[in-house]
């Protein structure tokens, strides 16, 4: 009994650090949520680990550090130019002739 407690003393804060690890490279290099990579790497053990290390991972420099951005939606895009409609002022891309919410010209 002792042996485990000693094991668990050792092993769940060393867990955690690999799991603060994914979350802070997560950051860096991939375009999903850090904190849900962390939490799944956390909780799922290894499995969670190798589904981070194999798909989790983007190419280097994807995430939101490397220039790109994130959109209302979730999904991650490269930054464009915008500009804003005079009508209705939404944000829209800098090469559209329209607004696709007001139809008026940009």
């Amino acid at each position: 009994m002792a042996d485990l407690v000693a094991l668990s003393a050792v092993a769940l804060p060393l867990w955690f650090a690999v799991s603060v690890w994914a979350g802070i490279d997560a950051t860096r290099h991939s375009s999903h949520n850090a904190f849900l990579w962390s939490l799944s790497v956390f909780v799922g053990g290894i499995l969670g680990l190798a589904l981070y290390l194999n798909p989790g991972r983007d190419e280097p420099g994807v995430g939101r550090r490397a220039g790109q951005s994130r959109s209302p939606d979730g999904i991650s895009s490269a930054r464009t130019e915008t500009v804003s409609c005079p009508n209705c002022h939404s944000l829209e891309e800098a090469d559209r002739d329209t607004c696709r919410f007001c139809g008026e010209s940009l």
